[in-house]
């Protein structure tokens, strides 16, 4: 007799309508990208972006951030300042509405904006819906306007205020435009000054950093050559009193960026090219629209960055993923490089690829242009076709004519093409004679490989690289044989920042994890030969473990970058204590963890520290940085399912022109700390300043670090 199945309700009453600011705080992932550090600071960056748009129509010529004590953070810009009457439809104060009715504001069609970075209506909303609360406060009209919000909903009407602080009226009652009338004054300096405070229950963490800030405000200096910005972090200030602050201004724009990002570098050329041109185009049922497309790049010879540095914006907002316009670029760059060759005859040293041309290469590119398209709310994929056509176009006449005008830059460029396409071949073959190793000969790789499970689907799976073999044995009895493989390493590999590809391959420790994970070198290294979805570092958690970790993260950084870029890098984060109490043991991942929890537990409480990964059993292990979740598992499973349709999709010739996809893993196991490349610059120089040969600018570091924890 079959099971009698269970009735799940389905009626009117299970068909749920979200309204603001519910439907954001129910889902943030949706508005701003996830719960965690990026999405906290999505949430600075849509009250930043609106000043910078004050900034980008000539309204503002200062930005001021502020992080505040409490937690919170405040951003004033001397711009326009945000409109505060009553909206003609709405029948609200305009003020209100900009913070709480998504869908609403300034930038859509032909009005107060022509380019824009917020362009949904919902920027400067979710940033209100995930605060605990958040104040504005607008000079304009010759008055005072402010508001205060709490949980995304407005806890204060709309109050005038004279500029000498006395409450005169509210936005909406009887007479309020004439009492403005009355106390306005004539010369008023106009702006607005937005503060809010992250709120835990929507959000993982809610301490901003003072680094990924200041690198955002001064991208944002960097592109609009008239502006000011200032930020200051009033949270903790030092020994002598003082509170972190920078100040960003560029005269230079583009061309000063270039060259802030290449110092310390050999350039090609002495000066960056500088490419500036507004042209019109048909923008499909959008009509004719104007696009501004700027762009300074400039070579060098350094041969710790052969896939080249291109960054990328659209309205001042950063494009990391790329998009129509980095592809347009790079396809007028190539085309440019070649055609020039073919005229001055060098074409005997070979044509020069798309891949090629990225060599030594420093690239800013920036783009205007009215009602842009990304592939989702967080912005970081251009979208609109008809931009790649436009790129190309300008960059190849443009750079095309340079050559012409300056033969010698021409045929340097081209020389250093072809000087990489060599270089690239010559990897290729060290890449073939790594792959022809059959990974069946275990006995080639330190500790022997423990491999998954040939019968899961490779993109599910996890290569764990674990420092030392007894902390390897215990990995290989605790761990999910489906999804995880172990790769135990010997001590501290080859420092291959100091160390080109030949030597490095001759380490048997590097050819190993290389051949193992399965995915290339180099520029010549492809994410679809990896055998894993995942690479893992795991190392104990004292001096010589972080040794060993930044030694990998360096072979990741230099010889497996694709790799590392697309967020297939992760650092295993194992627990530093156990905490028992009766039959009950619980982890604890720092020691605040294990204060919270030795408080919150009654009776007799035992804590045992933890050395290293080999003091633990693999029970601990499994129930630790080995567990898998299903949740995970099947967010996973979807990540995969979307990433196959638009591979076909790419394969079969039907996405539209788009570059081909990237997977992006997503760990089974929540314990797993993606590794990422936020800002390429601050990674190289870090790495030059840690991994490279000079002793005494290191020596500095250490004791100016030493000094700060004192």
């Amino acid at each position: 007799m079959a099971p009698k199945k269970t009735q799940i309700s389905y009626a009117e009453t299970d068909i749920q309508s979200l309204d603001y600011p519910e439907n954001i705080q129910r889902r943030p992932g949706m508005y701003v990208g996830g719960t965690g550090v990026e999405a906290l600071h999505h949430l600075a960056f849509e009250v930043i972006d609106n000043a910078v748009d004050e900034a980008m129509a000539g309204a503002c010529t200062q930005i001021d951030v502020t992080l505040n004590p409490d937690g919170s953070l405040t951003v004033f810009d001397n711009g326009r300042g945000i409109p505060a009457g009553m909206h003609p439809e709405k029948k609200k104060s305009t003020l209100e509405l900009v913070f709480t009715e998504l869908h609403t504001g300034g930038k859509f069609g032909s009005g107060g904006y022509s380019t824009s970075g917020g362009l949904h209506g919902v920027g400067i909303k979710a940033t209100n819906a995930l605060s605990e609360w958040l104040e504005v406060t607008v000079h304009r009209d010759g008055v005072v306007y402010t508001q205060r919000h709490e949980l995304g909903l407005p806890v204060t009407p709309v109050e005038i205020y004279t500029e000498g602080g006395k409450k005169i009226g509210e936005v909406g009652k009887r007479g309020y435009q004439g009492l403005i009338k009355k106390h306005a004054v004539k010369k008023q300096q106009t702006g607005s000054v937005v503060s809010f405070k992250p709120n835990s229950e929507f959000l993982d963490t809610i301490e901003f950093e003072f680094d990924t800030l200041a690198h955002r405000l001064q991208e944002i200096a960097f592109q609009i050559p008239s502006v000011t910005v200032t930020f200051e972090d009033r949270r903790k200030p030092d020994k002598k009193g003082n509170f972190p602050s920078r100040q960003f201004h560029y005269k230079g724009g583009l061309v000063e960026w270039v060259e802030y990002l290449n110092d310390g570098k050999k350039p090609l050329h002495k000066k960056p090219i500088h490419v500036h041109e507004k042209t019109q185009v048909d923008a499909g049922k959008a009509g004719t629209v104007t696009i501004e497309f700027e762009l300074a790049l400039q070579y060098h010879t350094d041969t710790n960055d052969p896939d080249g540095l291109i960054i990328s914006t659209v309205n001042t907002i950063p494009t990391p993923d790329g998009g129509k316009h980095v592809s347009g670029f790079r396809a007028g760059l190539t085309k440019a490089i070649n055609t020039f060759a073919d005229e001055k005859r060098m074409t005997k040293g070979g044509s020069v690829s798309g891949r090629d041309v990225l060599y030594g290469l420093t690239a800013v590119l920036k783009v205007l242009m009215p009602d842009p398209q990304f592939t989702s709310q967080t912005k970081t994929q251009l979208a609109s076709d008809y931009v790649q056509g436009v790129a190309n176009s300008i960059t190849y006449n443009a750079l095309l004519e340079a050559f012409r005008k300056n033969t010698g830059l021409g045929r340097s460029v081209v020389k250093q093409g072809q000087a990489a396409a060599q270089a690239r071949q010559a990897e290729s073959k060290v890449r073939a004679s790594i792959m022809r190793k059959s990974m069946l000969e275990v006995s080639d790789l330190p500790g022997k490989l423990a491999d998954c499970d040939s019968r899961t689907h490779p993109l599910l799976t996890a290569l764990y690289i674990v420092e030392g073999d007894s902390a390897g044995g215990s990995c290989k009895l605790a761990r999910d044989r489906r999804y995880q493989a172990i790769l135990p390493t010997r001590g501290k590999i080859l420092n291959v920042w100091r160390s080109n590809l030949n030597k490095a391959m001759g380490n048997t420790e590097i050819s190993s994890i290389i051949s193992a994970i399965g995915g290339g070198v180099g520029t010549d290294f492809d994410l679809d030969d990896m055998r894993y979805g995942m690479v893992v570092v795991m190392v104990d958690a004292d001096v010589d473990g972080g040794h060993i970790g930044a030694l990998l993260l360096t072979l990741g950084f230099k010889f497996m970058r694709k790799m590392v870029a697309a967020g297939r890098l992760f650092w295993a984060v194992a627990p530093l204590y156990q905490i028992t109490a009766g039959k009950k043991r619980f982890y604890a991942y720092s020691d605040a963890e294990r204060d919270k929890l030795v408080k919150k537990l009654s009776g007799k409480v035992e804590v045992q520290r933890y050395k290293g990964l080999g003091e633990m059993n693999p029970d601990q292990l499994r129930e630790t940085v080995f567990a898998v979740d299903k949740e995970q598992l099947e967010a996973a499973n979807t990540a995969i399912a979307e990433f196959e349709a638009a591979r076909n999709a790419y394969t079969n010739g039907d996405s539209n022109g788009d570059d081909k996809p990237v997977f992006h893993p997503v760990p089974l196991n929540r314990h797993l700390v993606q590794v990422t490349i936020e800002d390429f610059h601050a990674a190289q120089q870090s790495l030059e300043l840690l991994m490279g040969s000079s002793v005494p600018p290191r020596k500095s570091w250490l004791i100016e670090r030493m000094g700060e924890m004192e």
